[in-house]
């Protein structure tokens, strides 16, 4: 029983590691709240996964439920899509488009790193880790029942918790458009197929895959975090920017794997590569939120992190070995 849900247990765990205290959105003060973090991320993590292989749309369906994940979580539950005050941070000063009621570059940073860093990395990682069962559903119909009545009861402990704090609610029609938001988002995951024919070419090194990961993750990041706060530049430089790293990135991950001799070893390195940005950019985060008294346990996880990604290297480079030996018919 527990090595058939072993998959399950480690992404519950390893979705809001990443999204919250990898990243430095939560210090590692609070890691008491991993288990409500896991109620949502993790759950949310893992009922995108089962719905992509469930219908056998991979991952342009996990990147679209990724997208509607997070404007559900920004947009409705803590509503910081909305909310001029959040956290006290004054998300929307940059940027802020009163005909949209949004500030552009926060929305497309935040909607940005949940797709890639609260979704999709974990997902990836954890198939590279079980990857006898990479394309298969984890979950039975009991077992998927659990998993939503846990994202359920998240989502709404979550949400109620950030309404008294923050004493906000958006507008009915704000509410409405990110609701609405929400449904074409995951209505798009199901429309593009899964399977496309074959390019021609070889699929570039995973070194080359690794790399372009990494920096387009990190100028995004750097871009919002940087241009706005520190450079100031305009925001529609700094939205262009990050929309061409994220559109980039998908563009040339989606074109490398479907050429020929795209292996576990390539979707490792796109997802060690992506995990790697929040590596070091978790220390700036915590830094200026929170000060500098737990970068001690936070460069305790950064460890636990790489060495997750050896394990997880050695297992992609083991398979990919492995494939090479096998005769072909």
């Amino acid at each position: 029983m527990l090595k058939r849900i072993a998959p399950v247990l480690v992404l519950m765990v390893l979705s809001p590691l990443v999204a919250e205290y990898l990243s430095g959105s939560m210090s590692m003060s609070q890691i008491n709240l991993l288990p409500l973090m896991m109620l949502l991320y993790g759950a949310g993590a893992v009922l995108i996964r089962e719905l992509a292989r469930r219908t056998h749309h991979g991952w342009t369906a996990i990147l679209f439920l990724g997208a509607a994940y997070g404007i559900l979580e920004e947009g409705i539950l803590c509503q910081s899509l909305f909310n001029p005050h959040f956290h006290g941070l004054r998300l929307l000063d940059y940027g802020f488009v009163p005909s949209l009621g949004i500030a552009v570059p926060f929305t497309v940073f935040v909607l940005g790193i949940h797709i890639i860093w609260s979704i999709a990395v974990p997902i990836a990682l954890v198939e590279v880790l079980f990857r006898g069962r990479r394309t298969e559903p984890w979950l039975g119909g009991v077992g998927l029942a659990v998993v939503i009545i846990m994202f359920i009861a998240g989502a709404a402990m979550i949400g109620a918790g950030i309404m008294s704090q923050e004493h906000f609610l958006a507008t009915p029609t704000q509410l409405g458009g990110a609701a609405l938001a929400v449904l074409v988002a995951a209505g798009l995951a199901f429309v593009f197929p899964a399977e496309r024919p074959k390019a021609a070419g070889g699929a570039p090194s995973p070194w080359i895959v690794a790399l372009i990961a990494f920096l387009a993750g990190s100028v995004f990041v750097l871009l919002y975090t940087q241009g706005s706060n520190v450079m100031h530049w305009p925001w529609q430089l700094v939205e262009g920017g990050m929309a061409a790293c994220a559109i980039g990135m998908l563009l040339f991950g989606f074109a490398a794997a479907r050429r020929s001799g795209w292996s576990d070893m390539h979707r490792f390195a796109a997802a060690a590569g992506a995990l790697l940005v929040y590596c070091w950019f978790g220390f700036l985060t915590e830094k200026s939120l929170y000060g500098t008294t737990m970068m001690g346990p936070r460069a305790a996880l950064v460890v636990a992190m790489l060495g997750l990604l050896v394990l997880a290297g050695v297992r992609a480079r083991r398979a990919s070995l492995n494939l090479r030996k096998t005769p072909r018919a």
